[in-house]
């Protein structure tokens, strides 16, 4: 939904995709920040479980004082420890995501694949609904075959 929003970043990302082999999209460094912006702004869980309680994850007011919720792919080029050290879209420790690798893999390749094929827009936003995870209801968007 990000990209489909901020069309300039989409053609950034398609730009540098198209740059390069699709085998080698998954250390493409634009695609990685888009989709490390991407889960900063929409985690899939609002907390992690640590020592049998519940710790919230949005501390993104904390973490990035200037413009915390808008989507800015670039201010993963040079991120603080702080903001590193905060991105655990995953969970941490003993009771992190055993799918994770799994995740990681198939958003790279499917983010990739769609983008260097389509132009995204937006149709209709819809709402976020949250019940253990995150997740767009009625969101609607539009691909066009560029």
């Amino acid at each position: 939904m990000s990209l489909a929003k901020h069309p300039e970043e989409q053609s950034k990302l398609r730009n540098s995709l198209r740059g390069m082999s699709p085998d080698n999209w998954s250390n493409c460094e634009q695609l990685l920040h888009v989709i490390k912006e991407g889960m900063r702004l929409h985690p899939v869980g609002a907390s992690i479980r640590k020592i049998g309680r519940d710790i919230a994850t949005n501390n993104k007011d904390e973490i990035l004082p200037k413009d915390p919720d808008s989507f800015n792919p670039s201010r993963w080029e040079s991120p603080s420890k702080k903001m590193m050290d905060a991105m655990q879209p995953f969970g941490l420790g003993k009771q992190n995501c055993v799918g994770q690798l799994l995740a990681k893999s198939e958003t790279h390749a499917i983010i990739a694949r769609i983008i260097y094929e389509f132009e995204l827009v937006v149709v209709e936003e819809g709402t976020v609904d949250f019940f253990l995870t995150l997740k767009p209801v009625g969101a609607r968007l539009r691909a066009h075959k560029v």
